[in-house]
């Protein structure tokens, strides 16, 4: 087989992976391998294949023997980065991004990864440094300063970020970029409280382009989040008339009158809409989930949430309500399935564990409904479904002084299900003490409720 054979092999395969056909193209490289076994270029694209496929020890084997044949060659080198990131191994991502750094300083996707790797850990000082050593010698690069800025607000180090896309904005070479970081710059002034400023720079994106539907959604987000929602509503409706094929805005607009259980059919509709528009995107079939809940349809619920498992088989938001819907139909082992899984991607998540505990509670296994309740107020210590559940377990138990305790607690954290109290039967004993009776009362006068 001649040199050809290879490199027709090889461009098959890059332009099979490049359309997702990920086994195909291994497949590809994987002959180009038998015909050039040396090239560390076919080793390297065979790595790459395996690690999209969660091949994790093929992989890092086939780096090794790239980097081996090139020392000095960056691409195996990320991979190896990348088999570290799949595995989670702190020490050997940071060394395999900063080895890569060193074997080709020019190259941006090393500064990229390692900055965002330090943000996510939790460590923004880090992540700005290492942003930055890119960013001095390259200040133009508006990509690296958006990439810097965005990691840094997910690190909530709002005023660091509003920095790197005010930079992002002079240094933005065209209208794409520059509406992306002055979009993400009213989102960083948004969330330092300069609610006036960020409105006007929403508006400012608007203005100069108002096809640009994430500055729509964003400014109806930052009125809602700021109090203000009919402004928000309008927003999202005059995002619409902009930006009519939008599934995006169609999402938060139902997401929107969800909230406020306002014009639920409209909120189906849109929710619809915004699946057809965007099948494959997690967050519109999860609305459309709650919008048809809302409207008890609870098989059509089940059907959406059951789509976004058939795309992300671990989420747990869709397992959270799956688990809910058949605990309401009776399947109890399928709701604790459910919410196991759930709480094996979100552990700390206060409404899941309320909900798992409730399976306990229902059985009469009062103790491990306790433990699990227990974890939910560890989570989040104002959770007052979660309160106000200890409380009847309490009571179930005669202890009414411990009882009152997580009554007063749920209460404060915004309880107000007054018939709920009155009428379970283990809360009689107290209706003529003082102390409930005043609770109760309160319930009445806050009228809110926790749950959120």
């Amino acid at each position: 087989m001649g040199a050809m054979d290879y490199d027709e092999y090889l461009e098959q395969g890059e332009t099979l992976a490049s359309e997702g056909l990920v086994k195909e193209a291994l497949s590809r490289f994987e002959q180009a391998l038998e015909a050039a076994p040396e090239n560390p270029e076919v080793i390297e694209a065979v790595g790459r294949a395996l690690l999209n496929l969660r091949r994790l020890e093929e992989a890092e084997a086939s780096f090794l023997d790239a980097l081996e044949l090139d020392p000095e060659w960056v691409a195996p080198r990320m991979g190896l980065a990348m088999v570290a990131l799949a595995r989670d191994e702190p020490f050997k991502i940071v060394h395999h991004l900063e080895r890569a750094i060193e074997a080709d300083s020019g190259y941006p996707d090393a500064y990229v990864e390692l900055g965002r790797y330090y943000g996510f850990m939790g460590e923004p000082a880090l992540a700005k440094a290492t942003f930055e050593r890119w960013t001095n010698r390259v200040p133009e690069d508006a990509d690296m300063l958006i990439n810097a800025g965005l990691t840094l607000f997910d690190a909530a180090d709002y005023a660091e970020s509003l920095e790197f896309f005010e930079k992002a904005i002079d240094a933005a070479a065209d209208e794409v970029q520059k509406c992306g970081a002055r979009t993400f710059r009213a989102n960083a002034l948004d969330m330092l409280g300069r609610y006036t400023e960020a409105v006007a720079a929403y508006e400012e994106v608007i203005e100069g382009a108002s096809e640009w539907w994430e500055a729509h959604a964003n400014l109806g987000i930052c009125h809602a989040r700021n109090g203000d929602l009919e402004k928000a509503e309008a927003a999202f409706r005059r995002g619409l008339e902009d930006c009519p094929g939008s599934p995006e805005i169609r999402d938060e607009l139902a997401a929107h009158l969800l909230a406020l259980r306002k014009n639920l059919p409209e909120a189906l509709r849109l929710s619809e809409e915004a699946v057809a528009l965007g099948r494959d995107e997690i967050r519109h079939l999860i609305t459309l989930g709650e919008a048809r809940l809302a409207l008890e349809d609870e098989t059509g619920a089940a059907e959406a949430y059951d789509a976004v498992l058939a795309i992300d088989p671990e989420n747990p938001e869709a397992h959270l309500e799956l688990g809910i819907i058949n605990e309401r139909m009776g399947e109890l082992e399928r709701a604790e399935e459910h919410f196991v899984e759930s709480l094996k991607a979100d552990p700390a998540n206060p409404r899941a564990l309320y909900s798992y505990a409730s399976l306990y509670y229902t059985a009469d296994d009062l103790e491990v409904a306790e433990e699990i309740l227990e974890r939910a107020i560890a989570a989040d210590a104002r959770y007052s479904p979660a309160l106000s559940a200890l409380a009847s377990i309490q009571a179930r138990r005669g202890e009414y002084g411990d009882a009152l305790d997580y009554i007063e607690k749920a209460v404060e954290a915004g309880e107000s299900d007054v018939e709920h109290f009155r009428s379970a039967l283990e809360f009689a004993p107290l209706h003529t003490d003082p102390r409930f009776r005043t609770l109760l009362s309160r319930m009445v006068g806050d009228g809110s409720n926790g749950q959120g």
